[in-house]
């Protein structure tokens, strides 16, 4: 449902709510998707929300308050008091009930836990007790396990029996006595073999699973390499302890690309969604990368003042400053943010370097003439105008050609081995901004352009 389409049907929430007509309100949201409920419930006065949310059924209220956004949660959690907001975590997927708990303050969580039943607060517990960015906190120990030996009927039966809580009933996990996996079978497989065959006439012994110490991008690249809807997290000694999903790896995903693009941008990734963080977290992620890149601006003032004598002899030639600065800026964060995403989906690896090198340089070369072609043009151009007049037309277009055209390869360069360069050294590839990129190439830019000018212009303008 869009969200204004979600906001039309808000009024007429509203009113059955004033009116208290609950068996209403329930029969309603009970014929809608949980996101779209969330949708409703976000969009209402909190003490109004909290109503529409208590007269959901458990199943719903669970899935629908998972779909909320952080703030939403927590407004509802104080509306609904710490036993209610128990029962009501405590009904979430295991994975979905730990991001919860993260989230909140401490003194709130363990509360919340404390009150937990003491099967669900050992799971709990052992989920919260990995590494935040790891697949440990993604996986739900809410899965279908059988035995090798058991033949196809008995392993239909169990699933039946206990896939009704399982999060995915997609694959079917197969363990050893000691609970270690040792393969695991897509239920088709399974719902079509012969009913008397056993489950070990099905296996391949081939199977792809993540460790739960493994970072929670390792999650990603591995459900989009094998185009699996769930796949099994193992311990250092091979034991099964959960699963993962495709629709908790989607969320990752979505929050790592959000996290590259805020990167490229020139600051650091913000810790909530946009619409949630405070005006201090948006200028203290912000503030530092633009305070560093002012900073480092210094250096184009000093390349300016190394040259002033050029510039004093010919200020011709600081009307093609901006241009020679924008070819360079535009052309290396086109190469860097080429670069970055390649990295990030693994399309490149550190060991192709010198072939990324050579691409770069053969494609800026021709980018270069390019360019360099349309500058002449428009020096060209611009002496059949007031704007320039110079009696040395043609040594001033081949110097901004020739300028553009080695800082066009330069910086074609520079944005594709930055990027490998921070990744070699364990740093993000991301953190080769544009705005950095463009700093540099402002420096760089400026010395060439000079340094040709003055060994092209010597005897004519300088």
């Amino acid at each position: 449902m869009p969200t204004s389409i979600a906001h039309l049907l808000v009024p007429d929430l509203q009113r059955l709510i004033d009116d208290r007509a609950y068996r209403a309100i329930r029969d309603a949201l009970c014929l809608i998707e949980p996101a779209d409920v969330a949708d409703l419930i976000e969009s209402l006065p909190s003490e109004s929300a909290a109503i529409a949310f208590r007269v959901l059924p458990r199943e719903l209220a669970a899935d629908t308050f998972s779909q909320l956004e952080q703030s939403a949660q927590e407004s509802l959690l104080e509306e609904l008091g710490t036993e209610r907001s128990a029962r009501l975590i405590e009904s979430m997927y295991p994975d979905d009930r730990a991001a919860m708990l993260d989230e909140l303050p401490v003194e709130v969580s363990t509360k919340l836990i404390a009150r937990f039943s003491p099967e669900n607060r050992k799971i709990t517990q052992a989920i919260l007790g990995y590494a935040p960015d790891s697949v440990g906190r993604l996986m739900t120990p809410d899965y279908v396990r059988v035995r090798k030996e058991w033949n196809i009927t008995h392993a239909l039966e169990h699933i039946r029996r206990y896939g009704r809580n399982a999060e995915t009933v997609d694959w079917v996990f197969i363990i050893d006595h000691e609970g270690t996996l040792i393969d695991d079978i897509h239920i088709r497989e399974l719902l079509l073999a012969n009913p008397d065959s056993l489950v070990e006439d099905l296996m391949d012994h081939e199977f792809v699973a993540l460790y739960a110490n493994d970072d929670r991008e390792e999650a990603v690249k591995m459900m989009a390499r094998y185009d699996r809807t769930a796949l099994p997290v193992v311990d250092s000694l091979g034991l099964l302890v959960g699963i993962v999903t495709v629709d908790d790896v989607a969320d990752v995903a979505e929050e790592e690309f959000t996290e590259d693009v805020q990167k490229l941008g020139g600051m650091e990734a913000l810790d909530s969604l946009y619409t949630a963080a405070s005006i201090f977290e948006m200028y203290r992620k912000r503030g530092g990368w633009l305070a560093g890149l002012f900073l480092i601006q210094i250096f184009t003032i000093s390349i300016m003042a190394f040259f002033d004598e050029a510039l004093d002899k010919a200020v011709v030639l600081a009307i093609f400053v901006p241009m020679i600065i924008a070819s360079g800026g535009n052309t290396g964060t086109q190469a860097a943010s080429l670069l970055v995403r390649a990295i990030a989906v693994e399309d490149i690896h550190l060991n192709q370097w010198w072939r990324i090198m050579r691409k770069e340089l053969l494609t800026g070369l021709c980018l270069g003439l390019t360019l360099a072609a349309l500058g002449i043009v428009v020096v060209w151009s611009l002496a059949q105008t007031p704007m320039l007049d110079t009696p040395h037309l043609w040594p001033l277009a081949l110097t901004v050609g020739g300028a553009v055209f080695i800082i066009v390869i330069w910086g074609t360069l520079i944005g594709s081995m930055f990027p490998l360069f921070l990744e070699r050294l364990g740093m993000d590839p991301a953190a080769s901004s544009s705005p950095l990129v463009a700093t540099l190439m402002d420096v760089s830019g400026l010395t060439i352009y000079f340094i040709v000018a003055m060994v092209l212009l010597r005897g004519t303008i300088l």
